[in-house]
């Protein structure tokens, strides 16, 4: 049987959605590993409000957090942020990449002026409204606390490495790579393997993760082509229009209605016999959106850099900016786009609400749509609707779905499996259906793995932690000094040479062991000399007493090695003892005090002591001592 010393120590990692577990929105991981703690993410729930749309935050002691880590700017990704760093106990450090929070602040603005007030309408600048779980002032309190990253930068923290790819869905996502105590966390936070028309696709890490954190929106779902979606979304809304209809397009403000504008730019200048119906972008923040997208210009694809050499590309010559639905024409064929994306209040619901009814209008629902939200249940046609005031309303218009939510579909999620070879898998991100059914053909598709290699696959609820016990990190960097050699043509260079002794230090869950001598140098340690002084009062003569040191130790040499304080009389004589300087001093009465000085260390200090014994026995017989020794 092996005992206990052989077998290896094991730590455990536990990762729990607080949101975002067989469910789409209000994304919010927690993970545990060696007394550190990280959040990934912290999203609102779309289709609720106030308290409840938050992930479930109430279970963790948020004081104890060492970082939050934002994917993205969307706000069921990002729109909780605020409130953990204002309203909580949170303590620990924000981490996102520039265009994620130049972005966040745009769409949470928006968010907070949206919020419904007390009496129903649309809350005041800043108010929050009744539901607000913040303010503006909150908002930018935040976005101060908030610490940008550039991709592939690495940022240590208590231990804890991480760096960031890019993620491809949406300007700025970012997906995080996180290395704790030797073990490696790869989170892929929403991501999009296709390059569309302004953004490049999803990094794939070459560094083999433990653990891939990866969304499950579309579980074993397969995407159609990118020009097969393009062609039916543009056909679709030519078809409403034609008719003498109104097309609503729900779009959120900054994302994908970037790359919706961009098509539909396009075909409209390809179509004369359209050029008569007015396409808008009914968004307050147009203007700013536009410059967001010019600074980070270095973040999209080469087809959008190039064109910006030319013309901005952003500078839409067919889609009109509408600043309110009050300026809005509809007594003919028009095309609107507005936020938010899921309908829940805003332009968006306002014009559907007025259109809904009229079986000559269409809505286009060109992203996701999560569970509870007005856009996710007019997609089964129902025959009625409410209306954002509760009156209850027929529903005639159609309703087509085009999915451009750059998600990965199931064979892109495979292949990014594939591609990376992680250990374990947690699913995140995906309704519970959708969710089981990529587990049990993740599960599938990796049994013909070598049985070593085939990973697991978790599917949590919120709340339902996942634990992965890894053995511990045992190795230990060396760090010895620096050495100059000179190689056959006489040239110098700089090596460490090999350590086998040193002083280990244990810090931030690794550890280094450092030579003596460089310990000043390239540890984290502190190198500081503690002098000592004793001062006594020497019984016997000096000639004895130096009879006695030289009797007891072999190593007394004359003079004194370590500088001592000058005391009351003149010096009489001096030794060194195995590094402590030893003094007589004759006083004005005919007495001697004995003084020792020595840089403390254990030889030290046991030679000090012994000296002073020695002091203090020879004041009962100084003959004694010489004949039978000490």
């Amino acid at each position: 049987m092996a005992s206990t010393k052989d077998q290896p120590v094991e730590d455990t990692l536990t990762i729990t959605p607080l949101g975002g577990g067989k469910e789409v929105g209000r994304s919010c991981h927690l993970i545990t590993f060696r007394g550190r703690t990280i959040l990934l993410d912290c999203g609102i729930h779309p289709g609720r409000s106030g308290l409840d749309a938050l992930p479930f935050l109430d279970t963790v002691d948020l004081s104890t957090v060492d970082l939050l880590l934002v994917s993205h700017f969307h706000i069921d990704h990002a729109a909780g942020v605020p409130y953990i760093t204002e309203k909580t106990g949170f303590k620990g450090r924000v981490f996102m990449t520039h265009a994620t929070r130049a972005v966040m602040r745009l769409l949470l603005a928006d968010y907070i002026r949206l919020l419904p007030s007390g009496d129903g309408r649309r809350g005041g600048e800043g108010s929050g409204g009744r539901d607000g779980l913040y303010d503006e002032k909150d908002l930018a309190n935040c976005c101060e606390k908030v610490e940008l990253v550039d991709f592939h930068q690495v940022v240590e923290h208590k231990g804890i490495r991480f760096w960031s790819y890019n993620a491809g869905h949406v300007l700025g996502a970012a997906m995080f790579y996180i290395e704790i105590g030797g073990v490696r966390v790869l989170y892929t936070g929403d991501y999009s393997m296709e390059e569309d028309r302004h953004l490049v696709p999803a990094e794939v890490p070459s560094l083999e993760p433990h653990v891939l954190m990866m969304e499950s929106t579309y579980g074993t779902q397969k995407h159609e082509s990118r020009d097969v979606r393009e062609a039916l979304f543009t056909s679709t809304i030519e078809r409403i229009v034609q008719r003498g209809g109104r097309c609503l397009i729900p779009a959120f403000a900054l994302g994908r209605a970037q790359e919706l504008l961009l098509i539909l730019d396009e075909y409209w200048k390809e179509r004369e016999d359209l050029h008569k119906v007015p396409v808008f972008y009914a968004s307050k923040m147009a203007s700013r959106a536009l410059r967001v997208y010019q600074t980070y210009i270095n973040c999209m694809n080469q087809h959008v850099r190039n064109q910006m050499d030319v013309a901005n590309p952003f500078k839409f010559a067919h889609v009109q900016n509408l600043n309110s639905v009050d300026d809005l024409d509809d007594s003919g064929p028009v095309v609107v786009m507005a936020a938010p994306g899921m309908l829940q209040s805003g332009v968006s619901r306002q014009l559907f609400d007025r259109w809904a009814s009229n079986k000559e209008n269409g809505v286009v629902i060109a992203g996701y749509s999560v569970e509870g939200t007005l856009a996710k249940q007019i997609l089964s046609e129902p025959d009625e609707v409410r209306t954002q005031e509760g009156r209850a309303q027929p529903r005639r218009c159609t309703v087509v779905s085009v999915s451009f939510s750059a998600h990965v579909d199931f064979f892109q999620n495979l292949e990014f499996v594939e591609a990376t070879r992680p250990d374990n898998i947690v699913l995140v991100h995906g309704e519970k259906n959708e969710m089981d059914r990529l587990k049990g053909k993740l599960i599938q598709e990796t049994s013909t793995w070598p049985a070593d290699r085939r990973p697991t696959v978790s599917s949590p609820e919120n709340g339902q932690p996942v634990k992965m016990r890894f053995p511990r990190d045992r190795r230990v960097a060396c760090v010895g000094a620096t050495v100059v050699r000179s190689d056959g043509d006489g040239a110098a260079t700089k090596k460490r040479r090999g350590v086998r002794a040193g002083v280990l230090v244990s810090r931030d869950l690794g550890c280094t062991l450092y030579a003596d001598d460089e310990l000043f140098e390239s540890s984290p340690l502190s190198v500081t000399t503690l002098a000592q002084t004793l001062r006594l009062r020497l019984a016997a003569a000096t000639a004895s007493f130096e009879a006695l040191l030289r009797q007891t130790f072999a190593d007394v040499v004359d003079g004194a090695a370590i500088a001592v304080p000058a005391a009351d009389g003149a010096s009489e004589a001096s030794w060194t003892v195995a590094g402590v300087s030893v003094a007589v001093f004759r006083l004005e009465n005919d007495q001697r005090d004995l003084v020792l000085a020595w840089d403390a260390c254990p030889l030290a200090d046991v030679v000090a002591d012994a000296v002073a014994s020695l002091a203090l026995h020879a004041e009962s017989s100084v003959a004694a001592l010489r004949a039978t020794g000490p």
